[in-house]
C-alpha cells in the first residue's frame, strides 16, 4: 500500500514539474517489466532448488507461522523431524488440502531447511513455464 502512495506522489510531482505523459508511461512500462523480471527470477530460482531436492514421504503436522516470513506455512514431518513448506499455506479449504491422516510426497531441500509440497511444486513449475513463455512472446513481439 505504501508503494502505491509513493508512486502516486512521484507521478504528481512529475506532472507539476512538467514531465511529459509519454515519459511517465514509459516509466510505468519499465516498472512493470522489472516486477515481471524479478518474479520470473524468483520462480526460476525456486524451480532450480526444487530440481535438486530429494523426494520423501511426509506427514502433515500443522499450520503455523513461517520461521522466515510473517505468513503461515504448512509443516511436514519427515523421519521424526519437522520442516516448514517454502511457500505460504493455501488460504482456502485447509481441512481438505492439508490432512493429517495421509502421507504426502514432498521434496526436501538439500540444506534440509524446508520442503516443497505439491502446491509449491505446482507454483514453481507453472510459474517458470508461463514466465518463460511470456518472456519469449515479449521478445518476439518487440523484434517483429
Amino acid at each position: 500500500m505504501e508503494a502505491i502512495a509513493v508512486i502516486a506522489v512521484i507521478v504528481v510531482l512529475c506532472i507539476i514539474l512538467g514531465v511529459k505523459a509519454i515519459y511517465l508511461l514509459f516509466a510505468a512500462v519499465i516498472l512493470v517489466a522489472a516486477a515481471f523480471a524479478a518474479s520470473m527470477l524468483l520462480l526460476a530460482f525456486f524451480f532450480v532448488r526444487l530440481l535438486f531436492s530429494k523426494k520423501h514421504k511426509a506427514v502433515f503436522s500443522r499450520i503455523d507461522k513461517s520461521p522466515r516470513s510473517r505468513f503461515m506455512a504448512a509443516y511436514y514431518i519427515i523421519d521424526g523431524t519437522e520442516y516448514p513448506n517454502i511457500f505460504p499455506v493455501e488460504s482456502f479449504l485447509h481441512s481438505k488440502l492439508y490432512r493429517t491422516d495421509r502421507d504426502y510426497t514432498v521434496f526436501l531441500s538439500r540444506n534440509r531447511k524446508f520442503v516443497f509440497d505439491r502446491f509449491a511444486c505446482i507454483t514453481c513449475t507453472t510459474g517458470t513455464i508461463i514466465g518463460i513463455a511470456c518472456a519469449a512472446a515479449a521478445i518476439l513481439f518487440f523484434i517483429s
